[in-house]
């Protein structure tokens, strides 16, 4: 008899979103504060790890709500339970067992952090907006894709041309992705040819601010700003559809009414 009380309990609590949700919040603040604390003696990383078991137990609770499958089909369950995993390791290495990496361990703890994200569950009409967002994600793929290519090709050429001159940006391949990346953002994109400018002749110098701001125009304003329209449109494009839906419908009544209207 206890034990059913004690389970119905459990499930009316652990089923909760919202005492779920302020616990989630009340140990990213556990989180956030033991970052200040060392590590050593440490009781916030204790009772953090009391959490990781609390949100275990949920995740059970669920499972014998739900069953499995019934469980898994949500994809913030999903989220929670490879969160949960995530961030097992630590708890089990605050027990006494002494594995290598112990550093990496503790900082998996942190990744309950994003349990928070489960506040965008009461965000009216979340599944249409994240329906948007893959929507978006889909349509954007190709030109994204294309804008990488040009990036990975002006990069190459980059470092064969200005290398030597100014290898802090374009010294090899990888530096040069990152350096045209931030010039594709438009940050510092001037400090790349006057760090040029500085090693090199008069002829090189003008080379290379026509070289930069060239690859700005075509990277950072119209290969972004591309980007970034067609994932727009895409986003808002279901909602389009929804509007125009009802209006046809809208239509197809009036056309009904002034049908039996003229019909008497």
């Amino acid at each position: 008899m206890r034990l059913n009380i004690t389970m119905e309990l459990a499930k009316r609590f652990f089923t909760n979103d919202h005492i779920m949700l302020v616990l989630v919040f009340i140990n990213t603040g556990i989180i956030f504060t033991s970052g200040f604390i060392n590590r050593e003696g440490n009781v916030l990383l204790i009772i953090d790890s009391l959490f990781t078991l609390l949100f275990l137990v949920e995740a059970w609770v669920k499972i014998r709500v739900h069953g499995f499958p019934g469980y898994w089909a949500d994809g913030w369950n999903r989220f929670d339970f490879i969160i949960v995993l995530l961030a097992l390791p630590a708890c089990i290495n605050l027990l006494g067992f002494d594995f290598p990496g112990t550093n990496i361990l503790l900082s998996l703890r942190t990744m309950r952090a994003f349990k928070s994200f489960r506040l965008l569950k009461f965000i009216p009409n979340i599944d249409s907006l994240l329906k948007g967002i893959r929507m978006a994600f889909r349509s954007s793929f190709i030109v994204a894709v294309g804008l990488i290519v040009l990036l990975l090709i002006f990069s190459i050429l980059t470092t064969f041309l200005f290398g030597t001159a100014a290898p802090q940006y374009f010294g090899n391949p990888a530096l040069s992705v990152y350096s045209i990346f931030r010039l594709f953002t438009v940050e510092g994109w001037y400090e790349m040819p006057e760090a040029i400018a500085a090693n090199s002749g008069a002829g090189m110098a003008v080379f290379a601010r026509i070289y930069f701001s060239t690859l700005l125009f075509l990277g950072g304003i119209i290969g972004m700003s591309l980007v970034n329209s067609i994932f727009v449109d895409a986003m808002v494009a279901d909602n389009n559809d929804e509007v125009l839906e009802k209006l046809s419908k809208l239509e197809k009544k009036l056309d009904e009414m002034d049908f039996h209207s003229d019909a008497t």
